[in-house]
């Protein structure tokens, strides 16, 4: 018998990729790394550790201007887009069902 379930929020029950994509971009340019935001939201959701080197090769997350351009990227994110984030269409419905049926969530 099931008796909870493990939601993951963050890119699935709110629609958050094309935010911490668009995030990424302005953070990297402003270090005057250019990247495009469909190379960067294909990569959403493995870190920024792994996302850093893969955008721009030989830039290590741990490195200064990683740590500086993730600090940006975040700063981005909370402040222009966290407000705007919408929850993925049936995510309410979903999270209630599972409720109602007495699962831990």
């Amino acid at each position: 018998m099931i008796k909870g379930v493990l939601l993951d929020i963050d890119g699935t029950l709110v629609l958050s990729n094309d935010a911490h994509a668009h995030s990424w971009v302005e953070a990297l340019a402003v270090f005057g790394h250019q990247v495009t935001f469909e190379n960067v939201w294909c990569l959403i959701g493995m870190g920024g550790d792994k996302l850093l080197p893969k955008l721009v090769p030989g830039l290590a997350s741990d490195s200064d201007e990683g740590k500086k351009i993730s600090s940006l990227r975040e700063d981005l994110f909370l402040e222009k887009y966290a407000s705007h984030l919408k929850p993925t269409p049936g995510s309410r419905d979903l999270v209630s069902r599972f409720k109602d049926e007495g699962l831990k969530l």
